[in-house]
């Protein structure tokens, strides 16, 4: 699929990863459709991008993913990509001794990042494919998983939910091809963006990048791009491709 043939639904496009996706592809003559839950956010891409339609979404509800993706569907002809980018990184080990009376991993934190991670992530693609198949347009999509999935220490909600991700994907490729949908997953190592660095101390981050072969964290650009070729080449499916400078937890 050329760039310009595209017509893709981004989540979390208010920031990070989903808005520099949404400025790029949309310059690269891609129609882009951005949801995030935060509508400020989105009206300050709009004014960046007159041309990305915008919509407030929290992926995490699956009336108001569905409200939204068949309003898309109804509203727009020829929707062929989704890129589920929406997500959260919050970190906790299973029971930390240091936290008395109780240590144990917060069920609150537990349900948030599944809720998100994973589950809106079979929301957007449940009513996605529903109407791509209806529709009988052909595509893909593309969801954002991580090296974490592998299972990254004090990460239990994350890589479990990222795992998820990367194991839904490979079904979705068995069972979409027939078709003509595509089913892929991105999974970036660590990133210089913001939610790393919130998400990460200094010197933990830097204990990484000196583990990683290139020495050094990956650039937004660079997803873009690996993002670019999950939506060119009409060959690839159910696979996860790994964005990590060569570093393996």
């Amino acid at each position: 699929m050329e760039l310009r043939q595209a017509h893709i639904i981004i989540t979390g496009a208010g920031s990070g990863f989903g808005k520099a996706m949404a400025l790029y592809f949309s310059s690269k003559g891609a129609s882009v459709f951005a949801l995030d839950i935060n509508g400020t956010s989105l009206s300050k891409l709009k004014k960046e991008d007159k041309t990305v339609h915008t919509y407030t979404c929290d992926v995490s509800n699956n009336g108001d993913v569905e409200e939204v993706v068949d309003t898309l569907f109804q509203n727009h002809s020829g929707i062929n990509v989704l890129i589920n980018n929406a997500g959260i990184m919050k970190n906790a080990p299973l029971v930390n001794v240091l936290n008395r009376p109780d240590g144990r991993h917060s069920m609150a934190l537990w349900d948030e990042v599944i809720q998100v991670n994973q589950n809106g992530v079979f929301y957007m693609a449940r009513s996605f494919i529903n109407n791509m198949i209806k529709k009988r347009n052909k595509g893909v999509v593309i969801n954002m998983s991580s090296i974490a999935a592998t299972g990254n220490a004090g990460q239990t909600a994350y890589s479990a939910s990222k795992a998820a991700v990367e194991a839904m994907t490979k079904v979705w490729a068995k069972e979409l091809g027939v078709f003509g949908i595509r089913s892929v997953a991105i999974a970036p190592g660590f990133m210089n963006t913001m939610g790393t660095h919130e998400a990460l101390e200094k010197t933990m981050l830097d204990k990484w990048v000196s583990k990683t072969p290139l020495n050094r964290t990956g650039a937004i650009e660079e997803v873009i791009l690996a993002a670019q070729f999950a939506i060119e080449n009409d060959f690839y499916n159910g696979e996860v491709l790994g964005l990590n400078g060569g570093l393996v937890l």
